[in-house]
């Protein structure tokens, strides 16, 4: 997507009008770039750019909170099992090195690619984007983070592996006692932290508040 729009807006480099391609239908849409108000394609009606208005801001603040919360919510236990006498606390990392010991190594890399480093690094881009528009600078590498965070948009999979712990819990809660530990609570508020930075987060927008050519 990136590689329409820099051909399309060096046609008009250095004047108020801006040109953009539609991802869906592929319009090509003239904008003010200035102008702070979603766009829409004229013709399919798919969202062209987000509302500009401070989602720089928001961007940065939810990602860099999701952030900070994951470090917690990989150490802290998820879950407290009791059987009988048998009692156990399950972490998210715990549980990654629990399939690897199991034998499932494959299984258990792909659980940490998608649902631990995938994410994390999407939330770091995400922020590192965000500040560099939020400031109006082009920060160094701004262009490899963008397609980066593009890429780790999607597949990152944190929200998944937090539907699987639930589904788990429907299936355990007959046969054993479970308890809810700090670790569930923290990884909701990362899954709900990434989701609002990816409703602001805007490429084309963030390009252009950082000034990119």
């Amino acid at each position: 997507m990136i590689k329409p729009y820099n051909k399309l807006m060096k046609t008009l480099a250095g004047q108020e009008e801006m040109l953009t391609a539609c991802a869906s239908c592929g319009l090509v849409t003239s904008f003010s770039k200035n102008t702070d108000e979603k766009i829409v394609c004229p013709r399919c009606g798919s969202t062209v750019r987000k509302q500009g208005k401070n989602a720089a801001a928001y961007a940065a603040a939810f990602s860099i909170s999701a952030f900070l919360l994951f470090i917690p919510a990989l150490l802290y236990p998820v879950l407290d099992i009791s059987v009988s006498s048998f009692s156990n606390s399950a972490t998210v990392l715990g549980s990654i090195r629990a399939l690897y010991e199991e034998g499932l190594g494959a299984v258990g890399f792909v659980v940490l690619l998608t649902s631990v480093i995938i994410p994390m690094s999407f939330l770091i881009t995400c922020f590192y984007i965000s500040v560099s528009a939020l400031f109006r600078r082009r920060f160094p590498f701004f262009t490899p983070a963008l397609r980066l965070a593009n890429f780790f948009q999607e597949w990152h999979m944190a929200d998944v592996f937090l539907v699987g712990i639930l589904v788990s819990i429907v299936k355990l809660i007959d046969m054993s006692e479970l308890t809810f530990d700090y670790g569930i609570y923290l990884l909701m508020a990362v899954c709900a932290f990434t989701a609002i930075a990816e409703v602001y987060y805007d490429t084309l927008l963030f390009r252009l508040r950082a000034g990119e050519k």
